[in-house]
């Protein structure tokens, strides 16, 4: 995979001169490589990174958001948001995506002036590919936030090639999304639902021989979507799984004929 090098240059000349810069780390690797490239146009100790926790976060994206900061020797702030306590998002309409994005920069903005870095400016790590049909894209706009992939037509591909070749850890972590993908648009968010979605991706996945995949909920029914090669396992494994979910209260399970594609 080639990497289009003069648009890269274009994104860390953009955060050089853009000075001080909060980064949106959300643990992923489109996020991870924004923080590598903010470090190297302005130094550490010119960038904070910053990573929501929430009902709608998964442990394992913070997990790697610490790792990411760590190898770059970079400030982190993990800051708490109750994602749920707004209406507007726990009721799971198309525009959940908005109000969560509104909410999640107040409350960075909030810890940003409360830890004295609210002169930073605040940058995230929308690509190209992520460019339309978005909600939470007008939300980032509206709030002066920065995406220099989109600014400069930087791709997932020659993200996801940076990352590797900047060894970190993130570069072949498989994509994810919030907890609330996993529910069916207006099904109310609820935490602990949220939660048992969680704990049942891990052990299934695990049951899997840790293989990726999605497990989405809808009328109290869970659907797996497991990668090709991976859904013979599951067929094989089927009363295992079974029990896995059944235990944590679902009604039952149905395997997506559609794969996971992994990115």
């Amino acid at each position: 995979m080639d990497v289009n090098i003069e648009k890269i240059d274009k994104v860390t000349n953009f955060l050089k001169n853009l000075g001080k810069a909060a980064v949106m780390l959300s643990g992923g690797v489109d996020s991870s490589v924004l923080t590598y490239l903010a470090v190297k146009a302005s130094g550490p100790e010119n960038v904070i990174a910053i990573t929501v926790n929430s009902p709608l976060t998964f442990k394992i994206d913070v997990d790697f958001a610490c790792k990411v900061t760590k190898l770059l020797n970079v400030r982190h702030l993990i800051v708490q948001v109750d994602e749920l306590s707004n209406i507007n998002i726990a009721l799971n309409t198309p525009l959940r995506c908005y109000y969560c994005k509104k909410m999640r920069i107040k409350v960075i903005r909030e810890a940003l002036k409360a830890h004295g870095y609210d002169h930073f400016k605040i940058i995230d790590g929308t690509n190209i590919d992520e460019a339309h049909g978005r909600p939470g894209l007008k939300a980032l706009k509206e709030e002066g936030v920065y995406s220099p992939y989109l600014m400069f037509d930087v791709t997932k591909n020659e993200i996801r090639e940076l990352a590797c070749r900047f060894s970190l850890p993130t570069a072949h972590k498989p994509p994810n999304s919030c907890k609330a993908t996993r529910i069916e648009l207006f099904t109310p968010l609820r935490r602990e639902i949220l939660d048992l979605i969680e704990e049942l991706e891990i052990e299934v996945g695990k049951l899997l021989g840790n293989a990726t995949l999605r497990a989405r909920m809808s009328n109290g029914y869970i659907r797996i979507e497991v990668p090709e090669d991976v859904m013979h396992r599951v067929f094989n494994l089927r009363h295992e799984i079974m029990r896995i979910i059944e235990d944590k209260g679902f009604k039952g399970v149905t395997l997506s004929l559609k794969p996971y594609a992994r990115r």
